[in-house]
C-alpha cells in the first residue's frame, strides 16, 4: 500500500525564554524585600534555540506555547528583611506589606493583562498561585505571613489587573511596645508563589531574527504599604524570534505489507484480519505544537470512509467484498479525509504509528467481472500533513 505527502506550508514562531537569578531594589529605612527562584531554570525545555510553528491565518489568541509552572516559575521565594534594623513608619501604616506585579518591561499591563512582546505578533500571558506560607507566629508582631483578603493557596488567578491580582500575601511587621518601631526578618516573613506563562498569536506575527523578549526584559513588583521603598526586578532573558518551520515525510512513497487474508463464506461481515503496525517518519524543522495527518483514499472520489477501496494487483480493478481498513495506534478507526490530530512535534525527526488491516466485506471476493477472486490486493492512500 503506497503513500504519498502533499506537505502545506506553515510558518513558526521560535521560542526560547530564560529566567536568570533574581534581584531586590534598594531598600528603604532598611526595608528590602527579594524574590529567589532558589535556582530553579525556568523555561527548562527551551534553554537552547526551539523555534515554534504557528501559521499566520491561525486564529487569534491561539495559544502558540504554554510554559506550566515548572518551567516558568515553580516557586518563587517571597521575603521580606529590614537586616535587624528597627524603623519608624508612618502614622498609617497598618503593620503589613505586600508585593504585586506592576510592569512588565517598564509597560504597565494592557486591559486584558497581556504584555505586548517586541513582536506585534505576540503577546505574554501569565498566571499565578499561592503554594505556601510561613504560619509562625512571634509575640510583638502582626502575623508574619498570611494569605491577602480574597486570596486561597493553590487557586489561580490570571494575571488581568496586575496589582489586585497578584497581591497574594501580606507580611505583618514586628514592633516595640508602643508600636513606633518596627522591623522585619526574612526568617519569618516570607511565602512561596508560582507563575506560569503563555505565548499568544495576536495580529500579524512578524518573522525576523529581532528577540521577542530582548536583553534586559524584567517583571517589576512593587512593595505596597510603605511608600519609598524600591521595587523588584525579576529578569527575563532573550531567544524569542520567528523563523519559518516546514514539517514533511522522510519518505514521499511507503509501503506496508499487510500479510495474507483467508476469505470466508459464513459468518457476519465485515471480518478483519490482524492488524499490522507501521510508523511515519516525518522531520519538522522546529517544534510544532500541533501536527495532523490526513489520509484520501487515491481510487474515490467521495472521502469519509472508514475503509479503502482495494484493487487487484495484477489489473488494476476495483474489487468487491474486500477493503482496507486503517486505525490509529489505539485502534480507532481512521476516516478519510479527517484530520488525525498527533499532538505535538520535536525539531527534527519524529515518528507516528498507524495501523492498517484488510477487511472482509461480503461472504464473496470478486472482481469486475463478478468472478471470485484469489491473488495480490492492492489499495492506496494520499497522506496530507499539516502543522501549526
Amino acid at each position: 500500500m503506497s503513500r504519498w505527502l502533499t506537505a502545506s506550508r506553515v510558518t513558526a514562531v521560535m521560542a526560547t525564554l530564560l529566567l536568570f537569578c533574581l534581584s531586590s531594589g534598594n531598600s528603604w529605612a532598611g526595608l528590602h524585600c527579594d524574590i529567589n527562584s532558589g535556582g530553579a531554570a525556568p523555561f527548562s525545555p527551551f534553554t537552547r534555540e526551539n523555534p515554534i510553528a504557528v501559521d499566520e491565518n491561525t486564529p487569534d489568541y491561539t495559544v502558540v506555547l504554554s510554559l506550566d509552572y515548572a518551567q516558568f516559575l515553580p516557586n518563587m521565594r517571597l521575603s521580606c528583611s529590614s537586616d535587624g534594623q528597627e524603623f519608624t513608619a508612618p502614622a498609617n501604616f497598618d503593620g503589613n506589606i505586600t508585593l504585586s506585579l506592576s510592569a512588565i518591561n517598564d509597560k504597565a499591563l494592557d486591559w486584558t493583562g497581556e504584555a505586548q512582546t517586541t513582536n506585534n505578533g505576540i503577546k505574554l500571558k501569565m498566571y499565578i498561585k499561592a503554594v505556601s506560607y510561613n504560619t509562625d507566629s512571634l509575640a510583638n508582631s502582626y502575623s508574619p505571613a498570611s494569605m491577602s483578603p480574597g486570596k486561597r493557596l493553590g487557586v489561580e488567578y490570571p494575571v488581568i489587573n496586575g496589582k489586585e491580582d497578584t497581591t497574594l500575601f501580606q507580611f505583618g511587621a514586628q514592633y516595640n511596645a508602643d508600636k513606633t518601631q518596627y522591623k522585619y526578618d526574612g526568617n519569618y516573613n516570607f511565602a512561596i508563589e508560582s507563575m506560569r506563562a503563555e505565548l499568544i498569536k495576536f495580529g500579524w506575527i512578524q518573522y525576523q531574527s529581532q528577540a521577542v523578549i530582548p536583553p534586559g526584559a524584567h517583571l517589576t513588583f512593587t512593595i505596597d504599604g510603605l511608600s519609598g521603598v524600591n521595587t523588584v526586578d525579576v529578569p527575563l532573558g532573550s531567544g524569542v524570534f520567528m523563523a519559518s518551520p516546514s514539517c514533511s515525510l522522510d519518505s514521499k512513497h511507503q509501503t506496508v505489507s499487510l500479510g495474507n487474508i483467508n476469505k470466508t463464506s459464513s459468518g457476519t461481515y465485515p471480518q478483519q484480519g490482524p492488524l499490522t503496525s507501521f510508523g511515519m517518519d516525518f522531520t519538522c524543522s522546529s517544534y510544532t505544537n500541533n501536527v495532523e495527518f490526513t489520509f484520501e483514499d487515491a481510487h474515490a472520489i467521495l472521502q469519509g470512509r472508514d475503509t479503502l477501496t482495494v484493487k487487484s494487483e495484477a489489473d488494476g480493478k476495483t474489487l468487491d467484498g474486500i477493503a482496507v481498513g486503517l486505525f490509529d495506534s489505539a485502534g480507532k478507526a481512521v476516516r478519510t479525509g479527517t484530520k488525525q490530530n498527533i499532538g505535538a512535534a520535536l525539531k527534527g525527526k519524529n515518528t507516528t504509528h498507524f495501523q492498517a488491516a484488510i477487511i472482509q466485506t461480503a461472504p464473496e471476493i470478486t472482481d469486475s467481472n463478478n468472478n471470485n477472486f484469489t491473488g495480490d490486493i492492492t489499495a492506496k492512500a494520499n497522506v496530507t500533513i499539516t502543522y501549526y
